[in-house]
């Protein structure tokens, strides 16, 4: 192979030890721990005006059942009470906004708006996240190309929604989510991605000539603005508005990505929890697979807790457990019941051979995936994807593997073609390199050995890997901060300059 040298569900976790999901127009305690600020609390204007207005609207809007109601109005842009927007600006942010519209609706979220640049009829003037009922408002069939369909850049980049994760439904809540960092903007519906842009680029100020807002000076290019609901005349709803704003952190590159990248806990077999968090926290990566060394398996539910509230308190999430390696149908069922106390549905395990159709029992009991961990030509069983492949093709679709790239590169294979066969049974990945191809290769830093990361990030991409990948380095075990460092950077380089 030829070597080529940037939110799931939030909960909280009670001092019980419980995963509770917050409720609307509320903040976790994860949260609140994160940066996240509420822009609505469910009850009051406090924080909203009108667009055109000093105060909030006095017809149009209704505050009911913990939702901002925008009263119907025949469709008529901001003609009734007309557009709300924040009372304060906001520069590079991420903003979630939970909504609801109705047959035949449209409306939309704005950001960068500045209402003093349309004082006449109709909205505000800023950038918008277009909210639409697709298949019965005939604005769908407007525009160009689609770009005024549902979570569009309106009028001026269509959505991209093969992505069937997507999953709108009109006559429940949906979630927009928007990413301000710098010029860099992301449009995301219910957790997918359908929008990236760059402002102030000659491509951006070319689309802007070609649209509806040709005579707006520098339109979606300023520092700063308000955000905006829209009044568009039709009936929706809006909740659980919140936002982080972004100041002296950059989002890392994969913000952007489907995956997820993290750390194997195996990394600090020789380095304790705090320790851990603490490399991780300046690393800036936030998804841990644990290991049985930091969070034992006897552990009580209260120490289950207490290890919880440590990964929250630097921000992290523990996704997974293992790997754990099982003899017997009691160890199995030790590792499940772990899973199960720990909070997790994915087990990264090593069983025998002869235990397979007990755990695919297990997962059918248990509703978890179950990842087999591959470790290439170091013992016998497992030695890369096709082996755990031809081990569980027939069992529960949920038991796969965890693909480690480097011990399939040093059992013969290639990583990238075996990703694309095997996507689909693939539920975590651990990301190392390796210097050979054969049991003599050995580990090193991301980017020094053989794998072709620039075509495996492609194929993460081609396949919409959505699992996490964590960073397993096994060089200089005793001191592996610098290659660490010098790791996760250098993939986050790719995924950047592959965009």
């Amino acid at each position: 192979m030829k070597k080529t040298g940037l939110l799931a569900l939030v909960v909280c976790i009670s001092a019980l030890g419980f995963i509770t999901e917050a409720q609307d127009n509320t903040l976790s305690q994860q949260e609140i721990s994160e940066g996240w600020k509420l822009l609505w609390d469910g009850k009051t204007t406090e924080g909203w005006r009108g667009a055109k207005l000093d105060a909030f609207p006095g017809k149009g809007w209704a505050i009911q059942n913990g939702t901002l109601h925008v009263l119907p109005s025949n469709g008529a842009e901001s003609a009734n009470g007309g557009d709300i927007v924040t009372t304060q600006k906001y520069k590079n942010f991420i903003l979630k906004v939970d909504f609801k519209i109705t047959k035949g609706a449209n409306s939309g979220v704005k950001y960068f708006v500045d209402p003093g640049l349309n004082k006449g009829e109709g909205s505000a003037i800023g950038c918008e996240f277009q909210l639409l009922d697709d298949n019965n408002h005939p604005d769908a069939k407007l525009g160009v190309k689609g770009n005024r369909l549902l979570g569009a850049l309106y009028d001026l980049i269509p959505p991209s929604r093969s992505d069937e994760r997507y999953n709108f439904d009109i006559n429940q809540f949906n979630t927009a989510t928007i990413i301000v960092n710098g010029n860099r903007v992301q449009h995301y519906l219910n957790g997918s991605k359908v929008v990236e842009y760059t402002r102030n680029t000659q491509e951006f100020n070319a689309l802007v000539a070609y649209s509806k807002y040709v005579n707006w000076p520098d339109f979606g290019n300023a520092a700063e603005g308000h955000i905006l609901l829209q009044d568009h005349g039709d009936e929706a709803f809006f909740k659980n508005i919140k936002i982080k704003e972004i100041k002296n952190d950059i989002l890392p590159p994969e913000t952007g990505e489907k995956f997820k990248l993290g750390m194997a806990g195996y990394t600090f077999v020789k380095f304790d929890l705090d320790k851990t968090l603490d490399v991780m926290q300046k690393a800036d990566v936030h998804y841990l697979c644990i290991k049985d060394f930091h969070l034992p398996m006897k552990s009580t539910d209260e120490e289950i807790a207490a290890f919880h509230a440590k990964l929250a308190s630097k921000k992290v999430t523990g996704y997974a457990v293992g790997p754990i390696y099982m003899k017997s149908e009691a160890e199995v069922d030790n590792a499940f019941a772990y899973a199960k106390r720990v909070g997790v549905k994915l087990i990264v395990g090593v069983p025998n051979v002869e235990l397979l159709p007990y755990v695919d029992k297990k997962v059918k009991e248990y509703g978890f995936n179950f990842a087999i961990h591959l470790h290439g030509p170091d013992i016998a069983i497992y030695q890369d994807a096709d082996e755990v492949w031809s081990h569980t093709q027939n069992l529960d679709p949920r038991i796969g593997m965890c693909f480690d790239i480097g011990h399939d590169l040093r059992n013969g294979k290639d990583p990238v073609a075996d990703l694309l066969k095997y996507h689909s049974r693939i539920f975590d990945i651990h990301l190392k390199d390796v210097t050979g191809n054969t049991k003599t290769g050995h580990s090193t830093e991301v980017g020094r050995g053989l794998i072709d990361f620039p075509a495996f990030v492609s194929a993460l991409r081609t396949v919409g890997y959505s699992g996490s990948l964590s960073l397993e380095h096994e060089k200089n075990m005793d001191d592996p901060f610098t290659g660490i460092g010098e790791s996760i950077g250098y993939f986050r380089a790719i995924i950047e300059v592959t965009k």
